[in-house]
């Protein structure tokens, strides 16, 4: 994974079926994402978690809606 694709990763993110929002503040070369949940004015609401990018391009869509 290149350095302009994990930057592209980088930001608020919102899941297509909850509506839940996260926030990605770190990406690993090995294709992890750390991120914490957020509510809708982007303040930090959950502990970290540790995602697979795969997993969060799947059920995430960038923004929030």
């Amino acid at each position: 994974m290149t350095a302009k694709e994990r930057a592209r990763l980088h930001g608020f993110w919102t899941h297509k079926k909850t509506g839940q929002r996260i926030a990605i503040s770190r990406v690993t070369l090995y294709g992890e994402a750390h991120a914490r949940k957020v509510n809708s004015l982007g303040h930090e609401v959950g502990p970290k978690e540790i995602m697979l990018v795969r997993d969060l391009k799947e059920d995430y869509v960038k923004g929030m809606i």
